[in-house]
């Protein structure tokens, strides 16, 4: 059985995706595959991916669909014990597999999920941050469900364990896919962590739109009400986690209220949040500027100033 799958998604990417590609071709640890996966793009995609050997495996979507739902069907050809994801204009690092497998064989061998650090980035290579991983190796459910820290460029996870509990992207989901399937991968199992960078996060300026946001706080409970399901009580084991998340979900709501011009209602959402911390207190404060909401929320100051927001309580 080959050891990892990675599942490469693409639409459109010839400007980036052989960068990608030769990132795995470059790994130390060399017994993987890729399933590349090609959204129906229209570019020279399909041209560069088939200019490699026989160790990607092309797919092409016969029209366009959403992100998840792409990934659900590469992640049915995967063959590997474990799957990674690499998206076409994101990088690995040549020693990320070898480090994450090694830190795996110490871990119990219900670890369902590793994940590692990033370099956050723009296109241009400008940094951002180098954003670690905050849990500890072990049962990061609850830690996750308040503050979600797993990037999409180092997660790999273990294929038996999403056959077993039946678990893959979920249709439904097009704005939060790898929240909705992590959350209800971690609460089965223990995560492997490793607290280094092994891998580059490529962020586009302004890629996040207010359709996305828009989805948020729906998605949100709905991951939280499937998780419930599939988990009979598990909110009753981790009740402080749970209200923290349903909080998240109200910001979510403000979030978008705010990108429309709905102060008000903004601070309806967040009013019963108001009252249980000082980040929250902030929120509904800045809801009265504008001017002051947006710009703690542009992308590179949320980014630069989240090791102190919302942290685990």
């Amino acid at each position: 059985m080959t050891k990892v799958s990675v599942v490469m998604n693409c639409y459109n990417g010839a400007a980036y995706v052989r960068s990608a590609i030769e990132s795995v071709y470059a790994q130390s640890f060399q017994d993987w595959e890729i399933i590349f996966w090609d959204n129906a793009s229209t570019d020279q995609t399909a041209a560069i991916a088939k200019s490699f050997d026989s160790r990607i495996r092309y797919f092409c979507s016969a029209e366009n669909v959403p992100l998840g739902h792409a990934r659900r069907l590469a992640m049915a050809e995967c063959r590997g014990e474990w799957i990674g994801f690499l998206d076409s204009d994101d990088l690995w690092y040549p020693d990320k597999l070898e480090k994450q497998l090694s830190a795996i064989a110490q871990c119990p061998d219900d670890t369902v999920l590793c994940y590692a650090g990033v370099r956050e980035q723009l296109m241009d290579g400008t940094l951002i941050r180098e954003a670690l991983p905050r849990s500890s190796s072990g049962d990061i459910f609850a830690q996750q469900l308040v503050q979600f820290d797993i990037n999409m460029v180092t997660p790999l996870l273990r294929r038996a364990s999403l056959e077993t509990f039946k678990l893959t992207f979920d249709d439904r989901i097009q704005a939060s896919e790898e929240y909705n399937l992590f959350m209800r991968l971690l609460a089965k199992g223990p995560a492997c962590i490793v607290n280094e960078c092994l891998g580059i996060w490529n962020i586009r300026a302004g890629s996040l739109t207010d359709q996305s946001i828009a989805r948020w706080a729906t998605e949100r409970r709905l991951t939280l009400e499937m998780v419930r399901e599939e988990n009979p009580g598990i909110d009753r084991h981790n009740a402080e986690a749970f209200a923290a998340a349903e909080q998240r979900a109200c910001y979510y709501d403000a979030r978008y209220q705010m990108a429309e011009g709905k102060g008000k209602a903004a601070r309806a959402s967040l009013s019963a949040s108001n009252k249980n911390g000082l980040i929250y207190r902030l929120l509904y404060l800045l809801t009265f500027s504008p001017f002051a909401w947006r710009l703690a929320h542009s992308d590179i100051v949320r980014r630069r100033i989240s090791k102190f927001l919302f942290k685990a309580r």
